[in-house]
């Protein structure tokens, strides 16, 4: 076993989590990014071995921390063989794959779905069948009084359409009747990053057609913003969810749409600063930026929409609470929610992040950065929007102590 092996390090970054498969428990492993393509399944008796695969300690000092329960060198070292072969360990092996995985995703023109025949079908007359099934569902909100009124912003969620589907129709139906040159499709970077904001000159493809990505204005965003910081981790892309899920209904509606790609990170800096965003460097010369394009955009003649892919709230042991889920608890969860919605409605920024800030962003709102930015991007441009609120719902999985709220809403001007 080599010297790197032999004082094994969990390489990053990874998702291990409990799971119940067939009524057996388990600890699985799994790549969030995409190096490693399998996940792996562990019995659970073998994460205090697993917190000790840190770099510092070798091969003989784990075994003899666990030779009282039985662990034997054999042990030890079948185990370490198995995370390598499996791209989980901090190896020669695995940076190999990573390079190799970022030297292709660099070179590639279109960025291919990694959720078509998971997450949904990858047929293309399957996946219409769904998603018109998904439009043609019941809808909680009224139609929009206003037919001249024209869409500035659809606000969509991310979650799996499993648990979603129903709060998917109802926003993009509300699609359909408008028309762009230019899609600004935004959401969560789900990744670290010491970046905040993720651009890409990528074609995004989905089992209904290629959606062009329009790379005159990203390179011309990426020129103001700085080419280095727009790109550094452009590869958290290619298993990125929060867009990845608005493609098929895009490509759906408005097949061929132009589009324009863009991930934002976190505000937790400015969350634990109690300082606005407009105070970050990386955050104000962004907005400035992107402002600067769209007014180019717009002084062209030329028309655009914001398609936020944006979930609410996290809740549950499963997110780090420390109190269990009920139905009291989901109801001021909801009363939270609606505050937050209120303030986008109101086009009111301030307000939101005075909601999110004041408890330090206790419900875990994934979307809360990307939501800020586009209420920010809107009032720069001197655009007042009206809002419309489609659908409000709550995910809750009690056994598993995690629920994830979300919503659907239109921006018209």
């Amino acid at each position: 076993m080599s010297g790197v092996l032999e004082y094994p390090k969990l390489r990053w970054p990874l998702e291990m989590r409990l799971e119940s498969i067939e009524d057996q428990e388990v600890l699985l492993i799994n790549c969030p990014i995409g190096v490693a393509t399998k996940p792996l399944l562990l019995i659970p008796a073998v994460a205090p071995i697993l917190s000790c695969f840190q770099g510092n300690l070798s091969v003989s000092d784990i075994t003899a921390k666990f030779a009282p329960h039985g662990v034997s060198t054999e042990i030890i070292r079948e185990l370490i063989g198995l995370l390598d072969e499996h791209l989980f360990l901090a190896s020669p092996k695995f940076f190999a794959a990573q390079k190799n995985m970022l030297d292709e995703f660099a070179a590639a023109e279109t960025r291919p779905p990694s959720m078509a025949g998971l997450g949904y079908p990858l047929e293309p007359a399957l996946l219409k069948v769904q998603l018109q099934k998904y439009l043609n569902g019941n809808s909680q909100a009224g139609e929009i009084a206003s037919a001249t009124s024209s869409l500035i912003g659809l606000v969509s969620p991310h979650i799996d359409y499993r648990r979603g589907s129903a709060c998917y129709g109802a926003t993009y139906r509300y699609l359909e009747p408008h028309c762009h040159d230019l899609y600004l499709l935004i959401g969560t970077a789900h990744q670290y990053s010491r970046y905040m904001f993720h651009l890409s000159c990528k074609h995004f493809d989905t089992p209904l057609g290629l959606l062009p990505c329009d790379k005159s204005f990203v390179s011309k965003l990426s020129s103001l913003y700085g080419a280095d910081r727009s790109f550094a981790d452009e590869i958290l892309h290619r298993k990125e969810h929060s867009l990845e899920l608005q493609l098929p209904f895009l490509s759906y509606l408005k097949p061929g749409a132009t589009i324009a790609p863009i991930l934002v990170g976190s505000f937790h800096q400015m969350i634990a600063s109690s300082k606005h965003p407009s105070h970050f460097e990386m955050y104000e010369r962004f907005a400035e930026s992107l402002t600067a394009c769209l007014r180019d955009h717009l002084g062209e003649g030329r028309s655009f929409s914001f398609i936020a892919g944006v979930d609410m709230a996290h809740v549950g042991r499963s997110f780090g609470d420390t109190d269990s889920l009920s139905p009291k608890r989901m109801e001021e969860v909801a009363e939270r929610d609606q505050i937050y919605l209120k303030a986008i409605e109101s086009q009111d920024k301030e307000a939101l992040f005075s909601h999110v800030a004041e408890d330090g962003d206790a419900r875990r709102i994934c979307g809360f950065p990307t939501m800020y930015l586009v209420i920010d991007v809107l009032e720069r441009l001197g655009i007042k929007y009206k809002a419309k609120t489609y659908d409000y719902r709550q995910a809750i999985d009690y056994d598993r102590e995690c629920a994830v709220t979300f919503a659907g809403m239109g921006l018209y001007i």
